[in-house]
Order: structure tokens, then C-alpha cells, then sequence
């Protein structure tokens, strides 16, 4: 059975125009016009358990709209998904117990605290067994390379470092599904080839499934 099933899902966004001059203004506030832009245009696919899909396209092809959807945070215009067997944005309460997702503009970690400061506030918020916690998170330091910086303020980290610390925080909760939303963007070339060694790593050893943009 599929991990994540997409048939014609589609988002359009609505953009009010705005004529110019004050009587322009004036025109657009009495009698406003919109134009629809649509970002997500029928797509249809399906991704079985432990599989890595790359969703590749240009800047405004859509990529990230569609993991907003998938992800419960936008609702589509129209089509169908699910994910582990629920509708993101009817159920996404329930699907963020069992999903991660990272975006490569925006952050999880506390800008002025060390990272394993945001690990333990993760913890709670996803109700983890502290024992088992301390467990996973001291595995995915040792295996993401952290440990020499783990207790430094996240914002005197590196963007690499940065970006290791996210896959960390993200797998503390054991995720069956990573939504990664171009998580290499920034990156010299060494560092993004590590990031990819590690998102390969885990879904060989894990068996999480990966869906990535780029």
C-alpha cells in the first residue's frame, strides 16, 4: 500500500490586483478584481514505503506548495492525498506525530539556544519517553557528526552545521516520512554531497521514506 497517494491534486492562489493613482486605489477598494495564479497544476503520483522520490523543477514550479499540502499546511483547490493513510489537512494533528519535514528558508531551531536545547523541547512536544529520547538523540549525534557543537548557540553554527542539526531534530521522533524542501540550498558542494550522504544513510539503515525537492 502506498505511504503517500496523489491524484489530481491542484492549489490555485487567489491575488487581488491593484490599479495605480489614488483613484485606482480608490476603484480597487470599492470594486476589487482577482486574478487566479495556479501553483500546483493536476498532479498525480503515489510512493511506496522506504522509497526516495526527487521532485525536481524551476523556482514557482510549485514544489513547495505541494509539500505544504502533503504536509497539512495548505489546503489544495482541488484532488486528493493522503499520507499513512490520512488527509494532511484534515488530520495533520494526528500525521505530524509521524512525519518530519525540513525547509531550506526556514528553521527549527531556536535561533539563540544550542541545539540540543531544541531537541529537548521537541521531545515533549512529541510526547517521547525521555530514556528512549536520550537514546535516539545521543545515535543521531553520533551519526550526523554534531557532537562538537550540539551545545553551541544555533545562530554562531554554520549553515552545514546548521543543516546537520535539522536532520537531527527532525529524525529525534522516528518520522516514517521526511518532506525535505531543498535542504541543501546555500551549501558549497562538499557540504551538500555530505547532506545527500546522510539523507541516503538513513533511508538505508531507517527505511524512512524521503520526499525531496530541489
Amino acid at each position: 500500500m502506498p505511504i503517500i497517494e496523489v491524484a489530481g491534486l491542484e492549489k490555485t492562489f487567489k491575488t487581488r490586483e491593484r490599479e495605480a493613482g489614488l483613484a485606482g486605489s480608490l476603484h480597487s477598494f470599492v470594486a476589487p478584481r482577482y486574478r487566479e495564479r495556479k501553483a500546483v497544476k493536476h498532479i498525480s503520483f503515489s510512493l511506496e514505503p522506504g522509497e526516495v522520490l526527487a521532485f525536481i523543477g524551476p523556482n514557482g514550479a510549485g514544489k513547495s506548495t505541494t509539500i505544504k499540502m502533503l504536509t497539512g499546511i495548505l489546503y489544495p483547490s482541488g484532488g486528493k492525498a493522503t499520507v499513512l493513510g490520512l488527509t494532511p489537512w484534515q488530520q495533520r494533528r494526528q500525521l505530524a506525530f509521524h512525519i518530519a519535514s525540513i525547509y531550506g528558508q526556514k528553521s527549527q531551531l531556536w535561533y539563540h539556544l544550542p541545539p540540543q536545547d531544541t531537541f529537548d523541547l521537541l521531545a515533549r512536544i512529541y510526547e517521547l519517553d525521555m530514556n528512549e529520547y536520550r537514546k535516539r538523540r545521543d545515535f543521531l549525534v553520533e551519526v550526523f557528526d554534531i557532537a562538537d557543537y550540539v551545545r553551541t548557540p544555533a545562530r554562531k553554527l554554520s549553515l552545514g552545521e546548521r543543516t546537520r542539526c535539522e536532520l537531527a531534530a527532525a529524525l529525534l521522533h522516528k518520522p516514517s516520512v521526511i518532506f525535505l524542501d531543498e535542504p541543501t540550498i546555500g551549501l558549497d558542494v562538499i557540504a551538500k554531497q555530505r547532506i545527500r550522504d546522510l539523507i541516503g544513510q538513513l533511508n538505508a539503515e531507517e527505511g524512512v521514506t524521503i520526499f525531496l525537492t530541489s
